[in-house]
């Protein structure tokens, strides 16, 4: 059997824990961090692969300064929202 993967959501995953390290929010926990990245990946276009040879192209395709650029922008809104409102609390 074949196991979908999104790329999208490593990169999501890679951008957030970036961002934490420059600018840690009021609360880490993994369930604000969980809620980031639903938030994040909700605004962003998935991008499947289902071997090496796809995800090899997956991550070339993603490396354009744009699609970098919206991820982190998508990142930081989502971490906006979650600091300003956790769902916890």
């Amino acid at each position: 059997m074949y196991e979908l993967k999104n790329h999208t959501e490593t990169v999501v995953r890679q951008a957030l824990q970036d961002y934490l390290k420059r600018k840690p929010l009021s609360c880490g926990c993994e369930r604000c961090q969980a809620d980031i990245m639903a938030m994040a990946l909700n605004r962003l276009p998935a991008r499947y692969f289902v071997s090496l040879k796809g995800e090899i192209i997956t991550q070339w395709e993603s490396q354009a300064l744009p699609d970098q650029a919206r991820v982190m922008a998508e990142v930081v809104r989502a971490c906006q929202q979650v600091d300003a409102s956790p769902s916890h609390e």
